[in-house]
């Protein structure tokens, strides 16, 4: 007689599972990839056509498309949000978003208005996101005002989301959708801002991804599901390769923050947690140490992202004054991790002070509520 299986067992067969346990640490190499795009230098022989290097065309490479860690985080934002929107009310949801972000990006803004001594129009124009809708989609901080436009649009989608009965169809309905409005304006709406709404259709997948995590339990992925996931990532790949290096357009306006992207960020977090399982699984200490190292990287990625913007500008500098290639990687890699980490420890000490005297109210009403 077979033996039933095990809860572990249960969440290493699915997928869906397995991303939502191990994801900090699929956010923490999110950001990791997204700190190389911004901040790393190089460090092998550049290829060329008569001495072709492998090895300097990988690093180059995946430093170029390190931006495919925003999608992630768009894939992975849109999972938590089906949590997130169910712990109470949508006043409270928009609170909790508001906490995660407000801080670091109003610190790093002041940081930033100091350094490029802006004016206090531009300040403003900054902070409120004007510059963001109306003149440069793709400036200094352009994530914060993309994930805050969709979470102000999210309860009311997920709301509409919740009442369909196919939620795979209606999910495909939606992505046709914004695809043909997406090409009608294409001649009328800005171009920057195709790098923020072509990197919808996956925060949507994200959503219905979070529905199956919670109402598919009993998904089993087989050897042949990895085996595709492995084709979709090398297939958006390719295509990353091309609309990223070669300057291919493909369908829209930055086709590459469409399709190749989208293809990567649906395969790739998959194949990450599937052998994050297996090394906690097979490698014993080791396993479970480098899930734990990899996840500390993913506890503070808003902090990370916003304080690269105001590290990376002084890497010229830095070059310029004849620093050593290697030890700018190590000092940016050290610096903008240590300093984002405690930002996030003293950030959330903040909101703790801030919540505390409600906490209390909170607290004695139940009190009184039981007595």
């Amino acid at each position: 007689m077979n033996k039933p299986a095990s809860q572990n067992d249960t969440d290493s067969s699915n997928g869906f599972l397995l991303i939502s346990k191990y994801r900090n640490a699929i956010m923490g190499i999110a950001a990791l990839w997204i700190l190389a795009f911004h901040a790393w230098i190089p460090v092998t022989p550049v290829p060329t056509a008569e001495h072709f290097n492998l090895l300097g065309f990988l690093e180059r490479y995946l430093k170029i498309i390190g931006y495919c860690g925003v999608d992630i985080f768009l894939l992975l934002s849109g999972i938590g949000l089906t949590y997130a929107i169910k712990k109470g009310s949508v006043i409270r949801f928009y609170y909790r978003r508001l906490r995660r972000i407000l801080l670091p990006f109003l610190v790093v803004s002041v940081f930033l208005w100091q350094v490029f001594r802006w004016s206090t129009s531009e300040f403003i124009k900054h902070i409120s996101g004007y510059d963001f809708f109306f003149e440069k989609a793709d400036g200094i901080m352009w994530f914060v005002f993309a994930i805050v436009t969709l979470y102000l649009f999210f309860p009311l989608y997920y709301k509409i989301f919740g009442k369909a009965k196919n939620k795979i169809l209606f999910t495909g309905i939606v992505i046709a959708i914004w695809l043909i409005i997406s090409l009608i304006v294409q001649n009328i709406m800005r171009i920057d801002l195709y790098g923020f709404t072509n990197r919808i259709p996956v925060f949507l997948i994200g959503i219905l991804f979070g529905h199956i995590t919670q109402n598919h339990k009993n998904i089993v992925f087989k050897a042949w599901t990895y085996v595709l996931l492995v084709v979709i990532l090398t297939a958006g790949l390719i295509l990353t390769y091309f609309t990223t290096l070669q300057n291919v357009y493909l369908i829209l306006p930055v086709g590459n923050c469409f399709l190749p992207n989208l293809l990567i960020a649906v395969s790739l977090p998959f194949l990450i947690a599937k052998i994050l399982d297996l090394a906690e699984r097979h490698l014993s200490l080791f396993g479970k140490i480098l899930v734990m190292v990899i996840s500390f990287f993913g506890t503070f990625t808003l902090e990370s992202y916003c304080i690269q913007e105001w590290f990376i500008k002084i890497i010229p500098d830095l070059m310029n004054d004849g620093i050593s290639i290697h030890l700018i990687n190590l000092g940016m890699f050290f610096v903008i991790n240590a300093t984002a980490w405690v930002a996030s420890v003293l950030f959330k000490y903040f909101w703790e002070l801030v919540e505390l005297p409600f906490n209390k109210k909170k607290n004695n009403n139940l009190e009184h509520k039981d007595s």
